[in-house]
C-alpha cells in the first residue's frame, strides 16, 4: 500500500520538476549577438537547478529502492510463513481425517457392543425366567419330598385275643386300642389313616 502511494508521488514530483525547468527555459530568451556577463551566468544557474532536482529524484529513488528491498524481504518472509502454515494445515487435515476414521471404527465397535449387550440382556432375562421356574419346581419338589414321620400301632383288643364277626357286609375293622400314633395319621374312631405321603400299605 505504501509502495503504491510513493510511486505516483514520485511521478508527480518528476513531472513538476520537468515542467518548472521547461517554463524557465521558455521564459529565458537569449539575444543573438550581444550577450552580457549576467546573461551568460544565467544558464549556469538554470543548469544548477536541474541538478538539484535530479539529486532529489535520486534520493527519492534510493529511498524507494530501499523500501522495495525491505518489502521484498518481508514478502519472502511472509511466503515462508505461509508455506509453513500450509504444511502445518495439511498435517492437521491428515490428522483430522485419521481421527475421523478412528471415530467411525469406534462407532462401529460401539454398535457391535450394543448388539452384544442387547443379546446378553435378552439371554439374561430368559435365564432369570427359567431360574424362577426352576426355583418354583424345586420348592414343589421340596414340599413333595418332605417325609413326614407317620407311624402307628393299634390292636383290636386291649389285651388277650378274641374273635369278631361274621359280618354280612363288607365292614372295616376298627383298631380301637392305639399303642402308638406318631403324626396322628390313624383315626381310632373310623379305623382309617389320613396322611399326605404315598401309602406303602
Amino acid at each position: 500500500m505504501e509502495m503504491t502511494m510513493r510511486f505516483p508521488l514520485l511521478l508527480l514530483i518528476c513531472s513538476l520538476c520537468t515542467a518548472q525547468l521547461q517554463t524557465e527555459s521558455d521564459n529565458h530568451i537569449i539575444p543573438l549577438g550581444g550577450e552580457t556577463e549576467a546573461v551568460r551566468r544565467e544558464p549556469t544557474n538554470t543548469t544548477d537547478q536541474p541538478q538539484g532536482c535530479k539529486q532529489d529524484i535520486h534520493a527519492v529513488l534510493r529511498e524507494m529502492s530501499a523500501s522495495l528491498a525491505e518489502q521484498r524481504v518481508e514478502m519472502r518472509h511472509l511466503q515462508r510463513e505461509n508455506e509453513a502454515q500450509a504444511v502445518k494445515l495439511e498435517l492437521q487435515t491428515t490428522e483430522l481425517e485419521k481421527q475421523k476414521t478412528e471415530l467411525k471404527l469406534q462407532k462401529t465397535e460401539v454398535d457391535k457392543l450394543k448388539q452384544v449387550l442387547q443379546a446378553q440382556t435378552a439371554e439374561l432375562i430368559s435365564i432369570k425366567a427359567r431360574t424362577n421356574v426352576t426355583e418354583n419346581q424345586v420348592e414343589v419338589l421340596k414340599r413333595d419330598g418332605e417325609v413326614k414321620q407317620v407311624a402307628f400301632s393299634a390292636s383290636l383288643f386291649t389285651s388277650g385275643s378274641g374273635t369278631l364277626g361274621p359280618f354280612n357286609t363288607h365292614t372295616p375293622l376298627v383298631f380301637r386300642h392305639v399303642v402308638t400314633n406318631i403324626g396322628n395319621a390313624y383315626n381310632p374312631n373310623t379305623g382309617t389313616q389320613s396322611h399326605k405321603i404315598k401309602s406303602f400299605i
